[in-house]
């Protein structure tokens, strides 16, 4: 439990320093931020689960995933069976709201005039919908009615088999999901025009995602031998269940904090002053012209704004109140040599 509640104070402090950066930068809240708000309360939900699992002693040691070894009585195993029933809302959801603001962020940063690449997160973002919906269906209604869930009466219970399907079912929708969604970024950011520290770091902040893939693997691999000779303990489950979704969590949260970042990195680069963009070495071929996503650009003024498509975007001036369409900016820079 321990465990669960340092991932989820490490989300917390993530989402509220995300919050706090969307409000000092672009003075309001998006709909990714409400997504990722909405995430951390399922995740708190599921933690609150596993606690009440704890109290009935369902994630002792001893205890496996069939509730072998449970020492409880038959009204202690009901409320077990029916808080496995009820943890699919909160665990399905966590998962695909964090995707849902993923993909509000991409929404913003595919530029309108690519039209497949809008077309393919469109059809991801179906994808993800339908998603959702079938595996929270699948979990809380496969098994009907859905006393059979946690039903004691071997004739009336739901067979192991189907709950082996629902878990297969449902990971499989998630797993692709992020699958799709790891890969739908690089589609543009190879392609973008910007510096290689700076494409680096955009690079670094996307990778993140395979962290999260491989928690998905582990948790799949892990609940899968448990079907097999129930030789896993349920406390092992529940503690990568935990990983994966929170992790999750948290790196879904990253990009928005790389403004922070951004800004330091800047003001160690540049230094402060009205000359802090003179004198620096970039290079005969970036002479005259700087990319950077930097929000706090607009210090530079309006003649050195362009947008991803080359024109004037003098929408993104507007003290921080940027349009959303695009978080994509093109900064040209005159470089005075000396």
């Amino acid at each position: 439990q321990a465990t669960r509640w340092v991932l989820i104070a490490l989300a917390t402090a993530v989402i509220l320093a995300r919050g706090y950066l969307r409000l000092r930068i672009q003075r309001q809240i998006i709909s990714s931020d409400i997504f990722m708000f909405l995430a951390w309360c399922a995740a708190v939900a599921s933690a609150c689960v596993d606690i009440r699992l704890a109290q009935l002693g369902a994630l002792e040691k001893q205890v496996m995933s069939n509730l072998a070894g449970y020492t409880g009585g038959p009204d202690q195993i009901v409320q077990i069976l029916k808080l496995f029933w009820a943890a699919n809302l909160p665990f399905f959801t966590t998962f695909y709201l964090c995707k849902a603001a993923l993909l509000t962020v991409y929404l913003q940063i595919f530029p309108p005039f690519m039209r497949k690449r809008r077309i393919i997160l469109w059809a991801v973002i179906g994808y993800v919908i339908v998603s959702y919906i079938v595996s929270v269906a699948m979990a809380l209604f496969y098994c009907w009615p859905v006393q059979t869930s946690w039903s004691l009466d071997p004739i009336k219970a739901c067979t192991p088999s189907k709950g082996e399907q629902i878990f297969q079912l449902g990971w499989a929708l998630h797993f692709a999901g992020d699958l799709m969604i790891f890969a739908l970024p690089w589609s543009i950011v190879t392609n973008l025009q910007m510096g290689r520290s700076m494409k680096t770091g955009v690079f670094c902040t996307f990778l993140l995602g395979i962290i999260n893939i491989v928690f998905c693997l582990v948790r799949f691999i892990h609940v899968q031998i448990s079907t097999v000779g129930s030789s896993v303990p349920l406390s092992l489950i529940a503690l990568w269940s935990a990983l994966d979704q929170n992790i999750g969590l948290v790196i879904a949260c990253l990009p928005a904090l790389r403004p922070f970042f951004r800004r330091k990195e800047s003001r160690d680069y540049y230094g402060s002053g009205p000359d802090r963009y003179r004198g620096t070495d970039l290079g005969a071929a970036e002479a005259g012209r700087r990319v950077t996503c930097d929000p706090y650009a607009r210090e530079l003024g309006p003649d050195n704004i362009v947008n991803a498509s080359g024109a004037f975007d003098a929408g993104s001036l507007d003290d921080g109140k940027r349009s959303q369409s695009s978080v994509v900016e093109l900064i040209r820079i005159p470089i005075e040599r000396k």
